[in-house]
């Protein structure tokens, strides 16, 4: 699955944004993030289905490219990350708010 996403937002503001996105899913899912400056590779299996992706984040663009196979695009996988980075890159959501729903 590939994602592609542009914003005004600083590339500050999106590393912040996708940090706490990967933390929520770290808590939620144990999902594995491992971040080396504006990339994160993530690796993880929810409901079975295993997935392994990398995030680059560049001024001003969000690009991912996410190996989860035929099952994950049928179960929904694609709506439900492209409706996460939605909400995660909206501004009107303070970072503080995004940090608040990750699960304790």
């Amino acid at each position: 699955m590939k994602f592609e996403r542009r914003t005004t937002l600083p590339s500050s503001d999106i590393l912040e944004r996708l940090k706490a996105l990967t933390d929520y899913w770290n808590k939620k899912y144990a999902i594995g993030s491992t971040w080396t400056g504006g990339t994160v590779r993530l690796k993880g299996k929810i409901m079975g289905v295993s997935f392994d992706g990398t995030v680059n984040v560049t001024e001003g663009r969000i690009e991912a490219n996410v190996d989860a196979g035929f099952l994950a695009e049928k179960l929904g996988g694609k709506k439900y990350v492209d409706g996460k980075l939605d909400t995660y890159l909206d501004p009107a959501h303070s970072i503080d708010a995004l940090r608040a729903r990750i699960p304790t």
